[in-house]
């Protein structure tokens, strides 16, 4: 029996749970402000140098605001790990529970760093640019905390809206075309998911997939009419997280949409979207074990045997994103403990080695204007520092020891193994087979780059040089990657509670 509840209780339970969302409701005064803001600032001058004018200094202002902004709401959400117990938002439509806290700060965390690539690469991006990123940080926090399924469908359209308008932000025709093409793969994914959604609702009676009424009601269907609706239902999860069939967008996009927002893409909606998937796959009771064994293996094949023949760096590294959500799935199909926190940890490598890996390949694109792996040649020779910087992220990436990709993929399979040995699945045996034999695929694609740096001869009187803030931003995000391999357990011992 439904309890209804009164109207000053509601009101009472609407400001309670204002007060626990202080983060979203400040990015999203902060996104207002921003607008209004931005309007003010380009105003039509009849000169069109000082017109010109105007706008850089307008969008250095906003970039400015937009990095303050992401430290403070940091400091918020590291306040809320420690003063805030696990509790439901708005009627359970959210939760705000450790889980949520440390997506939330991974996710904020990866903007500013992308702010920072922004700055130290002197993008000059419009005015419009930083508000859509705010708006997108804020789907993007409201899904790490929906644990109701119109919320789930909410924020990530939110995520998806922003991410449409986020990759043609540079108003030429590739970009355009790219956006163009993420619209129609997402509408599709997102129509999907939708109808999965509307027949748990119609099985269950309940949106809430946290109240047991949820998994009751779907154990009470038929087995294959409910795993047909919840496969519907997690299409939309693996269109964010860019799995197999869902993936068909991400070479595209990443491709023609700027660099600095391509290096977001690869890892804050990967971020929010596995956290909505965990909670999903806790919530029903149908075992999905052979169903997400079969979409691992195949993302993980499909980006791996994709990325051996791309000549460009940043479909390259598209393919490679395929290809680790591939390895994050095995995590997911375990659903064991040792599965789910293998799969944080691997989402904070992916976190450092991703931007780091797209930052580099900005560098290179600031002499060469292009992303192809052939204007990568002798860079290595010519600046050897850069070249050894992108020589541990690509063994990162390939998880290769000593760097904290190694572990992320070991953690990976001995889950995976455990697993197999509790439950002699024999399908959990093949995708352990497969998972190692892609990972020894995978070296020959990610040493492709530092192949052509050291070994491929440069161009006569060639010059490739950073500056110190270019630097500093690089070893920033590297250092990690050769730290939590020394020191991996810092960070099991960290996110152990999942």
């Amino acid at each position: 029996m439904t309890n209804f509840l009164s109207l000053p209780d509601q009101l009472a339970q609407i400001i309670d749970s204002l007060q626990a969302l202080s983060p979203e409701v400040f990015l999203s005064l902060s996104f207002l402000i921003m607008i209004l803001i931005d309007l003010f600032l380009h105003q039509d001058l009849k000169n069109k140098k000082q017109l010109v004018s105007n706008s850089q200094q307008s969008n250095h202002v906003m970039l400015g605001i937009s990095v303050i902004v992401l430290l403070i709401v940091l400091n918020q959400i590291v306040q809320q790990f420690y003063t805030t117990n696990d509790s439901f938002l708005f009627g359970k439509m959210l939760i705000l529970d450790s889980k949520a806290i440390l997506f939330k700060f991974l996710i904020i965390l990866s903007a500013i760093f992308v702010l920072l690539h922004v700055i130290v690469t002197k993008k000059d991006f419009i005015g419009e640019f930083y508000p859509i990123l705010i708006s997108m940080v804020v789907g993007l926090c409201l899904m790490t905390m929906s644990v109701n399924l119109l919320m789930i469908y909410l924020s990530i359209e939110m995520v998806s809206i922003a991410s449409y308008m986020l990759t043609a932000i540079d108003k030429n025709r590739k970009g355009i075309e790219g956006s163009l093409k993420y619209v129609l793969f997402g509408a599709t994914s997102s129509a999907i998911m939708l109808y999965g959604m509307s027949l748990l609702y119609g099985m269950t009676g309940t949106l809430d997939i946290a109240s047991p009424d949820f998994s009751r009601g779907i154990a009470q269907i038929d087995g294959v009419a409910s795993t047909v609706a919840i496969i519907l239902t997690i299409s939309g999860f693996l269109f964010k997280i860019s799995a197999t069939p869902f993936h068909i967008w991400t070479p595209d996009i990443y491709e023609s949409a700027p660099t600095p927002v391509v290096a977001f893409f690869s890892v804050a909606p990967k971020i929010a979207g596995f956290l909505v998937a965990i909670r999903f796959y806790s919530a029903v009771p149908n075992n999905l074990q052979t169903i997400t064994a079969v979409l691992a293996m195949a993302s993980i094949t499909f980006g791996n045997f994709s990325a051996l023949w791309q000549n460009n760096a940043k479909r390259l590294l598209a393919y490679s994103t395929i290809a680790h959500a591939g390895f994050m799935l095995i995590g997911l199909a375990t659903m064991s403990q040792l599965g789910l926190t293998s799969i944080v940890f691997y989402l904070v490598t992916v976190l450092f080695t991703n931007l780091a890996a797209f930052l580099l390949i900005d560098y290179s694109e600031i002499g060469n204007q292009a992303a192809k792996i052939e204007n990568l040649k002798g860079l290595g020779r010519v600046n050897p520092f850069y070249g050894v910087m992108m020589l541990i992220v690509m063994i990162s990436l390939a998880g290769i020891p000593p760097t904290a990709g190694f572990f992320a993929k070991l953690n990976i399979f001995s889950a995976l193994w455990e697993t197999y040995q509790a439950n002699n699945q024999p399908i959990l045996l093949w995708l352990f087979i497969f998972g190692l034999l892609n990972t020894a695929i995978a070296i020959f694609f990610y040493l492709k780059i530092p192949f052509f740096m050291f070994f491929k001869e440069s161009t006569e009187n060639q010059v490739f040089e950073l500056n110190a803030k270019q630097y500093f931003l690089a070893i920033v995000l590297i250092l990690p990657i050769l730290i939590l391999f020394f020191k991996a357990d810092w960070l099991m011992e960290i996110v152990s509670f999942l």
